[in-house]
């Protein structure tokens, strides 16, 4: 393929992983990796066998991952109370505005 990316890769520095170390990385059998590796991103160089970076497994992660209809809404709609935490941000009062508490005062004993 001509002119390919990988665009979802930001790794600084590179570390290709084998299929074991992917498979405990992911927390899969190294079995699902090989039958499912035609979908899955990864790297190959010449005739070894399939690599993946930090960044396939994230992808792989993101792919697999299921959300049900009622997280969906969560995430699609966020509430008034989000709203508004995110638009109103907390006043910081300055040192100098700061008093002490009034101390209380103790109950007469009565004897």
């Amino acid at each position: 393929m001509t002119g390919w990316t990988r665009r979802h890769c930001t790794c600084v520095e590179v570390r290709n992983l084998t299929y074991d170390e992917a498979a405990a990385a992911l927390r899969v059998k190294r079995r699902w990796l090989e039958d499912n590796i035609r979908c899955l991103p990864h790297m190959k160089f010449g005739g070894q066998p399939a690599v993946f970076c930090h960044c396939d497994l994230r992808l792989i992660q993101a792919m697999r991952t299921v959300l049900p209809p009622e997280a969906q809404r969560v995430l699609d709609a966020p509430t008034t109370d989000d709203q508004h935490a995110l638009t109103e941000m907390p006043t910081i009062r300055s040192l100098a505005s700061i008093k002490p508490a009034q101390g209380r005062r103790r109950a007469t004993a009565v004897t």
